[in-house]
């Protein structure tokens, strides 16, 4: 049995912003089965991240060609953080959020850390409303061409810090969220081949 306490996910895990779609511009059933199964997956893995690493954070942006007008976010929140349950305010992709993108690398910082960085922007004009965090380990999502699609994230670790263990941990998910990802892209396209529409 694992020690990690069991802490309700109060949040549904509902993806928020999505305006607009830079990869798939006029989407079919084709790509509404792959975005439905992309979006299962990503609700999943966040859920699974905060609870197999023990936080009460964890969150996904998917940001397609480093565009933040088409973030997909999604969280899941334990019952510490049931006051946010609501909050759905898309990421605007400034500070560490933006510079995360470029440096493309896993981070691991304590709260001390995080708030000397020189990106660190507090969280701007949303700083009232969005959740407080307490430390933050962050993972890219990349592809096997080392393409970035967005970030992975969790915050406020139910004990102490987050360390080498959970680094290891979180970076071996990223890359199985990822590797999934791509596998239902690749499937996207071989439908789309075999229905004649590329």
């Amino acid at each position: 049995m694992s020690d990690i306490p069991q802490k309700p996910n109060v949040y549904t895990n509902a993806f928020v912003g999505a305006t607009r779609n830079l990869v798939i511009s006029n989407p079919d059933d084709i790509d509404e089965a792959f975005a439905q199964a992309a979006n299962h997956t990503l609700r999943r893995a966040a859920e699974l991240a905060r609870v197999l690493i023990g936080a009460h954070q964890s969150a996904i942006a998917i940001v397609v060609e480093k565009d933040w007008g088409s973030v997909r976010k999604y969280f899941s929140l334990s019952e510490k953080y049931a006051d946010w349950k609501d909050y759905a305010e898309p990421a605007k992709g400034f500070g560490t959020h933006a510079w995360f993108l470029d440096h493309n690398q896993t981070v691991r910082m304590t709260q001390a850390e995080l708030e000397a960085h020189p990106q660190w922007m507090d969280f701007g004009t949303e700083k009232a409303a969005h959740p407080p965090m307490r430390g933050w380990m962050a993972a890219p999502l990349i592809d096997r061409a080392g393409k970035n699609w967005g970030l992975f994230q969790l915050s406020d670790k139910y004990e102490g810090e987050f360390d080498e263990a959970d680094e290891a941990h979180f970076v071996l998910l990223a890359e199985l969220v990822s590797s999934a990802l791509e596998a239902l892209w690749e499937v996207r396209n071989l439908q789309k081949q075999a229905a004649g529409l590329t």
